[in-house]
């Protein structure tokens, strides 16, 4: 049976837009599994795409935004993921999974860290950008139903998980949502820092580790 998106009329504009977005992405992050972010080229990026310079432009106003891009998309599919192997209704499950699922996602080191660099020096948080559904299920075709999955940023899902962890009772009621992401967002980007150089254990051994942790300092059982 076909999914509503399958059945769904999109118009060949709709069409062209999303697969030069996907397009311009690929070719970008191609570059930065073996560039430095400061100096891929976006002219050579345009080449690899097969689309003009202004065409670049017309998507992505700074390099950055592409980086945002990316993030939107593999956090998606991340969660779309994570939503697969946990049961409805439980949230710190699906926050265990999700960890999980990234340190299976992101695997390529230079891109791990040249995002982080990126990210760093940023004066301010990256601009939202909306991901339609044709351009969810053009770059993941193999996930049925992830144009289901909204365009968030990981911080603000976490939270929306945490508050939905407090309200289902699996963390205690005196629990700040807001201390409990800046937790996780330091387990995550800690950790990736933190094993740089560090092979013994894998990042989901360290990302389990630390999680199990901090659910036990805040007081859930077998944390």
């Amino acid at each position: 049976m076909k999914n509503a998106l399958e059945t769904k009329e999109f118009s060949l504009r709709e069409k062209k837009h999303a697969k030069t977005r996907l397009a311009i992405m690929n070719a970008f992050m191609e570059r930065l599994l073996h560039t430095r972010f400061e100096d891929i080229s976006i002219k050579e990026v345009c080449k690899d795409a097969e689309v003009a310079e202004g065409t670049f432009f017309n998507y992505f106003p700074e390099k950055i935004n592409v980086i945002a891009y990316y993030l939107y998309l593999t956090t998606m599919k991340i969660i779309w993921k994570a939503q697969q192997a946990c049961p409805a209704g439980k949230y710190l499950p699906l926050i265990d999974s999700v960890l999980e699922q990234m340190s299976g996602e992101l695997k390529n080191n230079n891109i791990v860290y040249q995002i982080l660099s990126v990210l760093i020096a940023q004066s301010e948080r990256p601009k939202r950008i909306m991901v339609s559904s044709l351009e969810k299920s053009l770059a993941f075709p193999d996930c049925d139903g992830i144009e289901h999955v909204s365009s968030v940023i990981l911080d603000d899902w976490l939270k929306e998980c945490v508050v939905s962890a407090i309200d289902n009772g699996e963390l205690p009621k005196e629990t700040n949502a807001d201390d409990v992401v800046v937790s996780l967002m330091t387990i995550i980007c800690g950790t990736l820092l933190a094993i740089r150089f560090n092979t013994s254990n894998s990042r989901e051994y360290h990302y389990m580790r630390q999680l199990q942790a901090l659910w036990r300092v805040l007081g859930v059982r077998g944390g």
